[in-house]
């Protein structure tokens, strides 16, 4: 059987695979006897496998997830994502619709298990790179591993119930494959990342080759946290058990105890994170590399700078949830604070998001007030007041005549911060203590976030210790949104929180100028029409008429 027809078996409802991810041409026609007698082929093959994990933030129709959200918007209507806004999405007409593409990764992961482990080369066993291959090919099996498990959560996060497939299926099998309850499959990924975080190597430094992206012993714990956190949420903790609270503070723990035997640590600069060299960052546990480029800042960079085009305008909303340096909350009726709004907030803020008056991306001030350079009326000028600056590398010009590369981009997938959030949000729902610490969990909820608002280069007030848990779990809410902004993850913890009714009104500013002086007024831009069956994705119709085992998420019908 050929490489190409192994990849057309029909492993789920949704697809009929090809490899074109791998741009096979006649010379990729190998046998599977061909490939297991070669480890470079099957290196390749895990390197395809690593290629459906996310990268540009669910870059969806080239807008970021964030502007479904209550963080941003999406300047384009023309673009797919304003479904998700403007109540257009249907089962008949989807939008990041990811069920097919993470079974095809779930397929090739299988076909991997079946097919491609304990092999010994034993052609190539006198050559002189054996040895290194030998060292190196037993870990591929725990890291296909660990990207099956991802594609579950990415797939059970947004469809509820789907089928657990963890062997490669014939089309008949799939065709009537039964879904699995979320529970079962957060169950598995949680076992899987419990025993692969016991088989993978902390980093891959000792090993041949060494590269960047691959998964870890960090990696398998960070993933085990976030789905145990999700397991916890009030979107599938229906009954609001307080046992997974603990085994989500728990999951969290195991890594934040090794952090120092795995080399994580907050980085003492928030603006390392999202750069070029981000990967030499010890807050990084995954991130995904994709190569050098300027399309990302093509995309972002202010209409009325050169090459600029505006895409993703981070709200008022967003603005507004950044504190002032003293850590007191900004408030539009306050006068000074009005009059004033981009001076003296907290640091993170003018890492996040582009103001009027910021140097940007050059020496020259932004205009976006009205009539400005960078402002309405100008077609395509950003409707909020705002521009993004998180991941926009600014050493980038479009100017006629610059010697500015490409930049490396580094999607962030897991990074220390985000652990520590984790965990004091688990920590707060399972005890109702914020200085409450364990036998298993030797950290304070307070001391986690407080971790995260103080390191160096932000230095934010420290939370009190006198919060009510009520209180201090709304704290931790604000930190995760002003803390992993553009990262993925406001859209989801909406979600999982069953608070979409809180993202219902979106803000922006408008900015008007009389001579020298500049005026801010908070407006309301839009007000989105919020329902319970939101909270899941419907399931395609193609994918219903393949497996009539399948059941429609509520609301979608």
């Amino acid at each position: 059987m050929k490489l190409k027809k192994l990849f057309t078996i029909l492993i789920s409802v949704s697809f009929l695979a090809s490899c074109d991810f791998m741009d096979c041409n006649e010379s990729d026609y190998y046998s599977l006897k061909e490939i297991q007698g070669s480890y470079n082929r099957v290196k390749q093959f895990v390197t395809d496998v690593y290629g459906y994990l996310p990268s540009n933030f669910c870059n969806i129709d080239g807008a970021m997830l964030d502007a479904a959200t209550d963080d941003a918007v999406h300047i384009y209507e023309s673009s797919t994502i304003q479904r998700f806004v403007n109540g257009t999405w249907s089962p008949n007409y989807t939008v990041d619709d990811q069920f097919a593409n993470y079974y095809n990764g779930i397929h090739d992961a299988n076909f991997y298990l079946d097919n491609l482990t304990g092999l010994k080369f034993e052609t190539w066993e006198n050559t002189n790179d054996y040895d290194n291959w030998m060292v190196t090919y037993p870990n591929f099996e725990y890291e296909i591993r660990f990207l099956r498990a991802y594609f579950y959560f990415e797939l059970t996060r947004r469809y509820q119930n789907v089928p657990l497939i963890t062997k490669v299926v014939t089309q008949e099998e799939a065709k009537t494959a039964e879904p699995a309850s979320a529970e079962q499959i957060f169950d598995f990924i949680v076992s899987e990342c419990t025993e692969l975080s016991a088989k993978l190597p902390v980093d891959y430094k000792k090993m041949p080759g060494s590269e960047l992206g691959r998964a870890t012993r960090g990696a398998a714990l960070a993933l085990k946290a976030r789905v145990a956190l999700y397991a916890a949420s009030p979107l599938f903790n229906t009954s609001n058990d307080k046992n997974k609270w603990v085994a989500a503070a728990e999951a969290a723990y195991e890594l934040i105890g090794q952090s120092s035997t795995l080399g994580y640590k907050l980085d003492g600069s928030f603006s390392n994170l999202f750069g070029a060299t981000s990967t030499a960052s010890g807050e990084m546990i995954l991130v995904r590399p994709t190569g050098t480029s300027t399309s990302f800042e093509a995309a972002n960079f202010p209409m009325g700078v050169t090459g600029g085009k505006t895409t993703t305008c981070p709200t008022e909303n967003l603005a507004s949830a950044f504190e002032m340096a003293t850590g007191e909350e900004f408030d539009w009726n306050n006068e000074e604070m009005s009059k004033n709004p981009y001076e003296n907030r907290d640091p993170r803020f003018y890492l996040t998001l582009v103001h009027n008056g910021m140097a940007w991306p050059a020496s020259n001030a932004v205009e976006i007030y009205e009539g400005g350079a960078n402002g309405l009326p100008l077609t395509n000028a950003t409707s909020t007041g705002y521009y993004l600056r998180k991941y926009v590398d600014k050493s980038i010009s479009f100017e006629a005549g610059s010697s500015s590369a490409a930049t490396h981009h580094n999607w962030v997938l897991f990074r220390y911060a985000e652990v520590l959030l984790n965990y004091a949000e688990a920590m707060v729902n399972a005890y109702g203590d914020i200085n409450k610490t364990t036998d298993k969990c030797g950290m304070t909820a307070l001391a986690a976030v407080n971790a995260v608002r103080g390191r160096a280069g932000v230095n934010m007030p420290a939370l009190s210790g006198t919060l009510s848990p009520e209180m201090f779990l709304k704290r931790v809410k604000h930190e995760r949104r002003v803390e992993l902004a553009f990262e993925g993850h406001r859209f989801w913890d909406l979600r999982r929180w069953k608070e979409l009714d809180e993202s219902k009104d979106i803000y922006g500013v408008k900015i008007t100028k009389d001579g020298d002086e500049v005026n801010y007024k908070k407006f309301t831009l839009d007000s989105r029409k919020i329902s319970d069956k939101l909270y899941f994705y419907p399931i395609a119709n193609t994918e219903l008429f393949k497996n009539k085992n399948l059941d429609q998420n509520p609301g979608w019908e």
